[in-house]
């Protein structure tokens, strides 16, 4: 997987607090607030992306669509993912929709992609509940001639021609890394995820499980599926909390695992009795921590997930020369000491 070294000078603060140990530059993609705190500078951003990505900044045709297929709605994740996805057909000139179903519903994600075929569009970009279940559906739209990549989530053995997104195994370990200096290297976790369907979810379990495992004091006692839904997560870390009244952290795998742990505890005003950790700072995760019930964040870049994804999208479209198409999209890391210079990168 190619990871470019394009960084900005208006990025440079978020650089500081970046997983080097990742391997990967966190910093070359930027958020929705980033971009438009850049004003004009946006276009020159974009082209600059797009070199060091080596994705060509070709422009389609206005009448050309494209689609985005999300896991859900209900995460605010995805709402970063949409804004990328929408300042990019602007910018490039296409017509694109993010279309998906309100929760994490495999068979609801497949009919969606099934009804996008009928539509011919030029380019398709999923992140799929199950793999599995979308592997027909790609090589259909493929034989349609409709180019497809995965996007958030790869979708192995398929015939999808790339993926962007975060090399999730790696950023597993160094989130494992992370969270076991944060506990002491002692302890009992619990893990909420998503789906453990998904292959991003499954990945991020991989990597932390390598670090957790290695370390004879540390132990996960439970592993919960919240369907991407924060009340759920709540009610999940509800259960473990009961279950395991000892337990050391609570982390979350997915957007809102995080904050809905961290709900539980601010219910019971146990904010920072048990350390809570997870994926993806959206605005939820982010006042939590500020109130000392989230402890530790991993920052993705949905929006750059999503602009660049329709920029290789329309590239492939229009035949452009793509030499790489499997991208890192890279994570930062957040504690509440350097959640203020993260928050003037996307401010």
């Amino acid at each position: 997987m190619r990871v470019p070294p394009f960084v900005t000078a208006v990025l440079g603060t978020a650089l500081a607090v970046s997983l080097t140990a990742c391997g990967s530059n966190s910093d070359y993609l930027p958020t929705r607030a980033e971009a438009e705190d850049l004003g004009e500078e946006s276009q020159q951003v974009a082209e600059e992306l797009a070199a060091e990505l080596g994705i060509p900044d070709v422009t389609g045709e206005s009448e050309d669509l494209y689609v985005f297929l999300p896991k859900s709605l209900d995460n605010p994740y995805w709402d970063d993912a949409r804004a990328g996805m929408e300042d990019a057909a602007e910018r490039l000139g296409v017509r694109a929709e993010f279309v998906g179903p309100q929760t994490t519903d495999v068979g609801q994600q497949v009919q969606m992609f099934e009804a996008a075929l009928a539509r011919q569009p030029k380019g398709i970009a999923i992140s799929p509940n199950d793999p599995a279940s979308v592997l027909g559906t790609i090589a259909t739209a493929r034989d349609m001639g409709i180019e497809v990549i995965a996007w958030d989530s790869p979708v192995p053995d398929s015939e999808a021609r790339g993926y962007i997104g975060t090399d999730n195994t790696n950023a597993g370990r160094t989130f494992g890394e992370e969270l076991l200096e944060q506990i002491g290297g002692e302890g009992k976790i619990a893990v909420i995820v998503g789906s453990l369907g998904a292959v991003n979810s499954q990945q991020r379990l991989t990597g932390l499980r390598e670090v957790v495992e290695a370390d004879p004091d540390v132990e996960i006692v439970a592993i919960e599926e919240s369907g991407d839904a924060i009340a759920e997560a709540t009610s999940k870390t509800e259960a473990i909390l009961a279950a395991h009244p000892d337990i050391a952290a609570i982390v979350g795998i997915n957007g809102g695992d995080a904050p809905g742990a961290a709900t539980a505890l601010q219910q019971t005003g146990r904010c920072g009795e048990v350390l809570v950790a997870g994926f993806d700072a959206i605005p939820q995760a982010r006042d939590l921590m500020r109130n000392d019930c989230i402890q530790l964040l991993v920052s993705q870049r949905p929006y750059g997930m999503t602009a660049a994804a329709l920029q290789l999208l329309v590239a492939m479209a229009q035949e452009a020369d793509v030499a790489e198409t499997e991208l890192d999209t890279g994570v930062v890391a957040i504690t509440k000491e350097t959640l203020p210079d993260f928050e003037r990168t996307i401010s």
